[in-house]
This record gives C-alpha cells, structure tokens and sequence, in this order.
C-alpha cells in the first residue's frame, strides 16, 4: 500500500470507529483493492460513512441550535433582572 492509497481494512475501522479525522484523511486518497467484490464493499462503506457524517452533521446543527435558544434565553432573563421600574 502506498501513502496516496487506503485498504477497506482502514476504511472499515475508521468508520466503526466513526473516527472522522482519520474519514477525512481517507477522502484524499484513492482506494486500493484486489478484487471487484472487495472494490464494491468499498463503495458500500463510502455510502454509509455519507449517511454518517450526514447525521453528524445534523446533529451538530441541533445542538448548535440548542446553544443558540440558551443563549437567547439568558440575555433575556439577564435583561429583566436588570429592568427595574421603581
């Protein structure tokens, strides 16, 4: 195996792993394989590591969201501690 080339083995542990450092170090190479049952596990792994990041990606996006309601709900109650009319 050469340094511009990733085996199935590596893509199957980075995914099991959900190790998305190392997915993204594999994106950048091509793959190598012996056979053409092999070639179309590989393909197979490539579509399940996009769902994966897919649902990373959205669940990301939720807890940003979440972050921003908090936040939104501090300076609010900050705003009405500090709202004092008498």
């Amino acid at each position: 195996m050469s340094a511009e080339t990733f085996t199935l083995n590596e893509l199957k542990l980075a995914f099991i792993n959900e190790d998305i450092e190392k997915l993204k170090e594999l994106s950048e190479k091509k793959p190598e394989f012996s056979s053409f049952e092999e070639a179309k596990e590989i393909q197979s792994y490539i579509k399940k590591i996009n769902t994966l990041l897919y649902a990373k990606k959205k669940e990301i996006f939720n807890e940003m969201q979440k972050i921003k309601k908090l936040k939104e709900f501090q300076k609010e109650k900050n705003a009405k501690n500090f709202d004092f009319k008498g």
